[in-house]
C-alpha cells in the first residue's frame, strides 16, 4: 500500500499539550487546520481555523507509518531562570505526531458500548474505563459542587464515523483517543504519543 496524505489527521498531544483537540487536512501543498468541536446536537465537528495557513514541503514530513506522520515545524523555545527571572529564546524544530482517523469497527451501539467497562493499560498508566460517572474523589466532588464544576468524566462522543474515548475535566476537554475497535469483549485504542501506539483494552466482567 502506497503512502498518502488522504483523509483526516488527529494531532497527539504529549503531557506538554493542553486545549482543543486539533486536526489536519491535506490540500495539495498546504495544510487545514480545524479544532474538533461539540455541536448542539452534541457530535463533534470540526471547525476551520482561518488564521492558521500552512505550506507543506516534502522535508517537513515524514511517515513513521501509513497511517502516522510527524510535521518539523521551526519555531522558538524559551527558557525562564527561576532565580532572577530571566529568559532566553533559542530556534528549534518541534516534532508533531499526527495520525490518521478511521471509523471505528463495531457491531455495538453506542448505548451498548457506553455500558461496558474496560481495563486500560499503556505503559505505567492504569484506570478502569467507564463512562458517564464522575471520577473525582468524594473530598473533591463536594469541592467542585461548591465550585459549579462537573468535574472528571470520560465520555463516548462521535466525530464522523470515529469514535472517542473523551476525558473531561469540567466541561473542558482534556484528551481525545479515537477507537479502533470495539466489542463486548475488548476496545482497541490508537494515537499515543509513544510507543505502543496502541492499546487492547479488555472488557471487565
Amino acid at each position: 500500500m502506497e503512502a498518502n496524505l488522504n483523509g483526516t489527521w488527529l494531532f497527539v498531544k504529549t503531557g506538554s499539550h493542553y486545549g482543543k483537540t486539533d486536526l489536519i487536512e491535506f490540500d495539495n501543498d498546504n495544510i487545514l487546520h480545524f479544532s474538533l468541536e461539540k455541536s448542539d446536537d452534541l457530535f463533534l465537528h470540526k471547525e476551520r481555523n482561518q488564521l492558521w495557513n500552512e505550506q507543506l514541503d516534502e522535508k517537513d514530513f515524514k511517515f513513521l507509518n501509513l497511517n502516522r506522520i510527524r510535521l518539523f515545524r521551526k519555531g522558538i523555545k524559551r527558557t525562564v531562570n527561576n532565580f532572577d527571572e530571566s529568559s532566553t529564546s533559542t530556534e528549534c524544530i518541534f516534532e508533531l505526531d499526527y495520525v490518521r482517523l478511521f471509523p471505528t469497527q463495531t457491531d455495538l451501539s453506542e448505548e451498548e458500548i457506553q455500558l461496558l467497562k474496560f481495563d486500560f493499560s499503556w505503559n505505567n498508566n492504569k484506570k478502569i474505563i467507564v463512562f458517564n460517572e464522575i471520577l473525582d474523589s468524594q473530598v473533591i466532588q463536594e469541592l467542585n459542587k461548591d465550585m459549579n464544576r462537573i468535574g472528571s468524566r470520560i465520555l463516548l462522543e462521535r466525530f464522523n464515523e470515529t469514535l472517542f474515548l473523551s476525558f473531561y475535566d469540567d466541561i473542558y476537554v482534556d484528551i481525545q483517543i479515537p477507537i479502533k475497535y470495539v466489542n463486548s469483549e475488548i476496545m482497541v485504542l490508537y494515537g499515543f504519543p509513544n510507543e505502543p501506539y496502541e492499546v487492547t483494552c479488555q472488557v471487565i466482567k
